[in-house]
């Protein structure tokens, strides 16, 4: 019994030194704001169908993983499928944040939904789009940026 009770309390230290720290408040807010922000530039380059915009918000190991289409790994990859996505569609939307959750001082992920109109290019029609967002962001050299990033469509109610 004595051997088990020493395990489960040595298995609970590790435990709890394995977990960060907590951060102060002002770090949270700071933290937050940078998120915000990289959603905000993402926000625009999309609606703007700026290439080069959006793929500077991401990682050089980056992962881009969109409905019906392979991974796209690294950060050629990732630039390759968005020069395609705007080739196809121009978007208008806008993202509202559902949460944001710090996982260290280098990690976190943001939730969101976005809504708004997508034009199909190849014969100017206009849809209502909508999704919902998955961003996992990695703070290096100062700044955040997106990681790794899925998205799915939500149907819009019928009107």
């Amino acid at each position: 019994m004595k051997t088990y009770l020493a395990l489960a309390i040595a298995g609970l230290s590790l435990a709890a030194q394995a977990q960060s720290p907590q951060q102060p408040p002002s770090y949270q807010f700071a933290a937050r704001a940078g998120i915000e922000e990289v959603l905000k530039s993402y926000e625009r380059s999309l609606n703007a169908s700026d290439v080069a915009g959006v793929v500077q918000l991401y990682t050089d190991d980056a992962v881009l993983l969109a409905p019906e289409a392979p991974s796209a790994v690294g950060i050629e990859a990732v630039r390759n499928a968005y020069t395609g996505i705007f080739q196809a569609i121009a978007l208008n939307i806008t993202f509202e944040i559902a949460e944001v959750k710090l996982l260290s001082p280098e990690w976190a992920f943001l939730r969101s939904n976005s809504k708004g109109v997508v034009k199909i290019l190849a014969n100017g029609a206009q849809v209502p789009g909508g999704s919902q967002e998955l961003f996992v962001l990695h703070k290096s050299q100062g700044r955040w940026k997106i990681a790794r990033y899925s998205f799915s469509s939500v149907l819009q109610p019928a009107k």
